[in-house]
Order: C-alpha cells, then sequence, then structure tokens
C-alpha cells in the first residue's frame, strides 16, 4: 500500500494500530459472546447497564479514550492539506448546535448529555480518521473488522452449540443481534466489492469475503440490510454510469417491477407463499413485524404532533415512562421507532430532522461528485454506505455504533480531505460520461 501524497511513513505506520483499537473498542461497547443464547437475541434485558442508557463507566472511559486519540490524530495532520470543504462543515455545525440546545427541554438531560458526549467522541474519531489516512482506507476498515467481527461471532456460536443454520428458525447473531450483525455483514461485503477493481493483488481474498460476507447475511435473515445493500450496490452504478444507462435502467427496471406484479396476480396461493418466503428470507411467519411498524409509527407520530418542532432531546424520548406507555399501546414491548428518520424528529424535533436530511443529502451529492471525478474507490464506499443508511433506516432506528462511524469517517472524508485522499484523476467529467474507474465487477 503506498502512501498517500503529503502523508509521513509514521502516519502510515499508524493505520493498523489505529484499525486494531477501533475495533477492540467497539467490540467492547456493542458485543456480547452470549447474546445468541439470549430469547430474541436481546442482551441488554437490564438497560442500567447498558452503552445505550450511558451510565457504564468502562464503556464511557473506553470511548472517550478513543475520541481523545481521534482528536489527536486529527490535530496532529494539521499542515497536511487539511481543509475545510464547502457548506457542509457549517450544517454538521448547526446540527451539532441545536442538538445541544435540545438538553434545555429534554424529558432527560443527563441522558441526553451522556449520548451527546459520545456522539461527539465517534465524531472525534471519525474526524481523526479521515484527516490521517485516504478515502480507499475506509472500505479496508469495514472489511478488516467486518471480518473480524464474523470471524469472532462464529468461533462463539461453535463454541456454545448455537451455530445451527439447518433450523428454520436459525438466524446468525454471533456476539450482537442478528439485525445488527446484517448490518456489519452488509458494509463488510460493500467494503470488499469497492476495493475489488483497486486491489487486484487481492482479488481472491476479498472475493472469499464478499462470498461468505454475503452468505451468512443471508443468514441472518436482516431483510432490512440485504434489501439496503441491493439499493447501495445500484446506487454505486448509477452514480458510475453514463446518462444514457441510467435511464435504460430506469425503463428497464419500472417495466420488470410491472412485470412481476402481473406475474404474481396470476399465480396460485402456493407459489404466493413459495415467492413470499423467499423475500421474508423465511421468516414469513414474522411478517407481522413489518405491518405491525405501521401502528407504531402511526402512534409515535401522535407524540411528535406534540412537541413538532423541538422534539424530546437528544435520544431522550424512551424513558422508563415512555416505554411503558407506548408499549401498552401497542400491546408488544418495543424501545426504539423502528424508523430512523422518526427518531430523529422524536430527539430533535423537525428543526433537527431538516437539518440532518439536508446534510445526508449534500453529502450524497458530493460524495456521487468526488466519485464521478475521481474513481476512488473510498468514495464509492462513502456513496454505498449513505444509500445504504439512507434504505435501512426506513425500518430500523440505527446503525451499529461501528457501521456509524464509518459513515461519520465519509462525511468527515468530505468536509476535510484534500485532492491527494481521493484518488489522482481530479478533473470532473462532463455530463453523461461514466466514471473513470467502474468498481462493480
Amino acid at each position: 500500500m503506498q502512501p498517500r501524497a503529503g502523508s509521513s511513513d509514521s502516519s502510515r505506520s499508524l493505520f493498523w494500530p489505529a484499525v486494531v483499537l477501533l475495533a477492540a473498542v467497539f467490540f467492547f461497547l456493542e458485543h456480547d459472546v452470549r447474546v445468541s443464547q439470549y430469547e430474541a437475541y436481546t442482551p441488554w434485558t437490564d438497560t442500567a447497564g447498558s452503552l445505550e442508557n450511558g451510565r457504564n463507566a468502562a464503556k464511557g472511559l473506553a470511548l472517550g479514550l478513543l475520541g481523545i486519540i481521534g482528536g489527536w490524530m486529527l490535530l496532529r495532520s494539521r499542515g497536511r492539506e487539511v481543509h475545510l470543504n464547502g457548506s457542509l462543515p457549517l450544517l454538521a455545525l448547526c446540527y451539532l448546535a441545536w442538538l445541544g440546545t435540545t438538553l434545555l427541554w429534554s424529558l432527560d438531560p443527563g441522558m441526553s448529555g451522556r449520548r451527546l458526549i459520545a456522539l461527539l467522541c465517534c465524531l472525534a474519531t471519525a474526524a481523526g480518521f479521515a484527516a490521517a489516512f485516504r478515502a480507499r482506507d475506509i472500505p479496508l476498515i469495514a472489511v478488516a473488522i467486518g471480518t473480524a467481527y464474523l470471524a469472532v461471532g462464529l468461533a462463539v456460536e461453535l463454541a456454545l452449540g448455537t451455530f445451527r443454520p439447518w433450523l428454520p428458525e436459525y438466524r446468525f447473531a454471533g456476539t450482537i443481534h442478528p439485525n445488527a450483525q446484517g448490518v456489519q455483514l452488509a458494509a463488510l461485503c460493500l467494503g470488499s466489492l469497492c476495493l475489488l477493481h483497486a486491489t487486484p493483488e487481492r482479488r481472491k481474498p476479498l472475493w472469499l469475503c464478499l462470498g461468505v460476507g454475503v452468505a451468512f447475511l443471508l443468514l441472518t435473515k436482516s431483510r432490512a440490510s440485504c434489501a439496503s445493500l441491493v439499493v447501495a450496490v445500484a446506487a454505486i452504478w448509477f452514480v458510475a454510469a453514463s446518462a444514457r444507462a441510467r435511464v435504460l435502467a430506469a425503463l428497464i427496471g419500472g417495466l420488470a417491477v410491472c412485470l412481476l406484479a402481473l406475474a404474481a396476480s396470476m399465480f396460485s396461493a402456493e407459489p404466493n407463499d413459495r415467492l413470499l418466503g423467499a423475500m421474508m428470507l423465511g421468516r414469513q411467519e414474522q411478517s407481522e413485524g413489518l405491518t405491525g411498524r405501521v401502528p407504531l409509527w402511526l402512534e409515535l407520530a401522535r407524540y411528535i404532533r406534540e412537541r413538532p418542532l423541538e422534539g424530546y432531546g437528544y435520544q431522550a424520548f424512551w424513558t422508563d415512562k415512555q416505554i411503558e406507555s407506548v408499549s401498552e399501546e401497542m400491546e408488544w414491548t418495543m424501545r426504539e421507532a423502528h424508523n430512523g428518520y422518526l427518531e430523529t424528529v422524536l430527539s430533535g424535533g423537525l428543526v433537527g430532522g431538516v437539518i440532518l436530511l439536508a446534510i445526508v443529502a449534500l453529502g450524497l451529492v458530493r460524495a456521487a461528485g468526488r466519485y464521478r471525478a475521481t474513481g476512488d474507490p473510498g468514495i464509492a464506499f462513502v456513496v454505498g454506505l449513505l444509500a445504504f443508511c439512507i434504505a435501512d433506516a426506513c425500518f430500523e432506528s440505527g446503525v451499529p455504533n461501528f457501521v456509524a462511524v464509518l459513515a461519520e469517517m465519509g462525511f468527515a472524508l468530505l468536509m476535510l480531505a484534500s485532492p491527494s485522499q481521493c484518488g489522482n484523476n481530479e478533473k470532473f467529467l462532463r455530463p453523461g460520461d461514466a466514471a473513470p474507474a467502474i468498481v462493480l465487477p
């Protein structure tokens, strides 16, 4: 791996120690070796000791240490062409300022304050990595840590005797909830796919990582992660393709949807059941989990109408009282909205939601433009990961902190990175041209 222009050998020598530290801290924060033995894969039944509640001193210290190291890496990169780019940093600062302001009316100011500090630590970590390393290092981090987590998770399940893929109700969890495992595996697959074109000397191990990642992603039976990964890959292809190819793909896609709908209406019940089973990844008996979200979202909309602009404070809506109230109304227990957009509005109101949507939209547009300009696989990964998060947020409240930090690294790269971190070709393409390096094999 060649160092980027303007970076020193010492900066590259920090890469793998920093990755190992990042993996170790987030494994400590998020993972539990007994998760596959818990009913419904839910280890944190006691919220007083969970990271989400923020009262675990050891976890707080670990995350704080990681944030300090990230800040040091950011300061250490001064003088290496690190500079703020455009309006994205301003929007990010406005969003953080608004989140801080929500502490004034938060249902639980202590909880909001702790979680805001945790967010700042994650942002400092992401900024440090983005300033110190190259764009293509982000998918490399996703592959390295994702593979390590998968290997540990598989070893744990084999040791506990819970690895039983032949059972219809089995879902691969490893050391984290299957839905969260699905997000991590999707990041692993996306990173492997983006690096395939850029590192031909490592194609065989990357193909192996991709194949194993897809296989275990399917074993998690995480429908949102599987569908969002398809959206992410499609987004990368769409950005890289020529204007003519985009139009043709849109027409073919629309025609395919119409034909599938027509074919489904003509099938008997039995093929429809098989089709449903395939779409639900063998979890059709839990399909009410999807339809059951709609009444929950309608119920939460009622709470949003009570505080439409300001919200309930940063990640402070789900207090014990609110959990009991919403769960009693829904007749099933939940501690999240199962929708990232609703969670954002519950936390920071419509003001926070609009600012965050503006950040994501601007970041995606900027990443797409930079990818078309450079063909850098790291920027392709950022495009795909942002598209993945946008799709996944429709059915899940958030992504694991490790994957969230990867996305934050992407944003930090767009805000801080110099051209030398994002490929060698900085000449933007004419409209209708294809990107110089299509990362999809």
